[in-house]
């Protein structure tokens, strides 16, 4: 597939409106990396509002509104001590993703288009290299992921590599 063709992809995915503000854990001024409703719960990427290869934080956020019950890692870190990021090429369509880790679980914020399947995003949870949960999105989704963050943030390669659930 083309970049030209990806970066097009990568703009389809809604943007934030403050009639659905409230369906994220980033606070002012933090930059919505990602962030959906799953259900009763929020999954949320924040970042500071810059981010470089040498600078700037950025944080993973899952549970309830204004509650996360999950947060990675416990103090903001810059991506490249936090997180892995990843690209997805499908036959019309791509996709993008961060896996953050905890022990042996990882989380695996992901965004995708896809021809005869359209748009699929969420957090997906592995447990040994097995997804062991998929909580897709609900309701609006705003993404900012993709090979331009990951290019001017200097997020690490994921190795592991992802299939969507």
């Amino acid at each position: 597939m083309l970049l030209s063709t990806w970066l097009l992809l990568t703009t389809l995915v809604p943007v934030a409106s403050t009639a659905w503000a409230a369906t994220t854990h980033c606070t002012a001024p933090e930059r919505v990396l990602f962030t959906c409703p799953a259900g009763k719960k929020i999954v949320s990427v924040c970042a500071s509002p810059t981010l470089t290869p040498t600078s700037g934080v950025m944080q993973y956020r899952f549970g309830p509104s204004g509650a996360p019950e999950l947060v990675l890692p416990d103090t903001p870190a810059h991506p490249h001590t936090v997180v892995t990021a990843g690209t997805l090429m499908f036959s019309g369509g791509g996709g993008a993703y961060l896996r953050f880790t905890k022990g042996p679980y990882g989380y695996v914020v992901y965004s995708a288009i896809g021809k005869g399947w359209g748009e699929k995003a969420g957090v997906a949870v592995e447990q040994g290299g097995r997804v062991t949960a998929n909580l897709k999105c609900t309701g609006p989704v705003t993404s900012e992921l993709g090979p331009d963050l990951y290019g001017t943030a200097g997020f690490p390669e994921d190795t592991q590599g992802f299939a969507l659930p």
